[in-house]
């Protein structure tokens, strides 16, 4: 099996060693863009659990598939030029493909031209993995039906976070020196864009700040990107340099302890496909309060029992929400964090690995049809595109 990806991070490492454990594939992945700087991840190491190539044209792409030979082509998404390289090359040879999506027809605004056109472009995918169930409804929208789509897609290594956490709870004075943490504190890990809407975040805990005074949890904002500087502008005039904190991007490894050390995890999007750092706040057994814009939101928030969602412009709301939860004993949060595990249990790499084995499974066995020449032309043209950052 080829596995197309635009490069591996930890979360895809998670799953593709997962997979190849399971011994019922050989798996090769394919990075097409391995410089990509959209995450600062640290390079993930090849540990030999499954087989990495790297590929950095369509010539390259194309050789790197003749030498797997693979028997199914799976693909991150279906959006890249280098995903439509692959298709056409898969079509051309009968090749059954399978697609690995979490986009929801909310995530960003739709057209009905765009639309028409990109159901041509996933009727070759014989099945589909998917993140939940807004993602589910999208590809049913695209003509995938529902006894070809599985799941699940967006999961992380639960066992990685859970464990740090409590490693770092066990070393708590330590490590709050080591990340330069406060005592207590709301924690957001995000990309600093506009979508991920940080700017309203900060004005809700400034309205949380207010009415929680002296008892106020700080805020800590993990992550980096061209919003920075913005960020810390609105900080600055809210007065808030004390109780909001930006430890910088943490890497995977440092991750764990400052999920471990919070109170609570908070992501504000306006727009998230699903939203991963949930998952591993929930697997470090962190009560959440997330956006219901957010993919991730029907599967995992469960009102009241780990956490809540709400409007994300709504900052009162959020403030509100802020407050509660902070103003809840620790055995009530404790509580709550206990049952984001048990609810995150079900988004494993284990999970994905046998939902995406399902869907290998249905795509090998369903009856081979001749490609549309509408479709073969759209994704040959889409083919043709230069590559652009994600």
């Amino acid at each position: 099996m080829a596995f197309l990806v635009q490069r591996i991070g930890p979360y895809h490492h998670a799953r593709l060693a997962r997979l190849a454990a399971s011994q019922s594939w050989c798996v090769t992945a394919v990075e097409f863009r391995p410089a990509d700087s959209v995450y600062a991840w640290a390079d993930v190491p090849a540990d030999g659990a499954y087989e990495r190539r790297q590929t950095r044209s369509a010539r390259e792409l194309r050789a790197a598939l003749e030498q797997v030979g693979p028997e199914a082509v799976v693909c991150v998404g279906y959006s890249d030029p280098e995903i439509h390289q692959a298709m056409t090359w898969a079509v051309r040879r009968g090749l059954p493909l399978v697609t690995c999506s979490d986009s929801t027809y909310e995530d960003e605004s739709r057209s009905w031209v765009k639309e028409t056109s990109k159901r041509l472009v996933v009727a070759p995918f014989a099945a589909a993995l998917v993140a939940g169930s807004r993602a589910h409804a999208y590809l049913g929208r695209l003509g995938i039906s529902r006894d070809r789509r599985f799941e699940p897609w967006d999961v992380v290594d639960n066992l990685h976070f859970e464990r740090g956490a409590e490693a770092s709870r066990g070393e708590a004075d330590a490590m709050r020196a080591r990340y330069r943490l406060p005592p207590r504190y709301f924690l957001c890990v995000a990309r600093f864009v506009p979508k991920k809407n940080l700017r309203r975040l900060i004005e809700a805990y400034a309205g949380y700040a207010a009415m929680a005074g002296s008892a106020a949890w700080s805020l800590v904002l993990s992550g980096d990107g061209p919003e920075e500087a913005r960020l810390r502008a609105d900080v600055a005039a809210l007065k808030l340099e004390a109780q909001v904190h930006f430890p910088g991007f943490l890497q995977y490894s440092d991750l764990p302890a400052a999920y471990g050390l919070a109170g609570a995890f908070v992501l504000p999007s306006i727009s998230d496909q699903w939203g991963l750092v949930v998952n591993e706040a929930m697997a470090a057994g962190l009560p959440v309060l997330v956006s219901a814009r957010c993919g991730c939101a029907p599967e995992l928030v469960r009102e009241g029992e780990n956490g809540f969602t709400f409007d994300p412009e709504n900052t009162g709301q959020l403030a509100g929400l802020m407050a509660e939860l902070a103003g809840r004993d620790e055995a009530q949060r404790a509580a709550m964090g206990r049952r984001s595990r048990e609810i995150v249990s079900a988004f494993s790499p284990e999970t994905f690995a046998r939902g995406l084995e399902a869907a290998l499974a249905r795509a090998c066995g369903f009856p081979r049809t001749r490609t549309s020449f509408l479709t073969r032309l759209s994704i040959h043209l889409l083919a043709g595109r230069s590559p652009h950052p994600a």
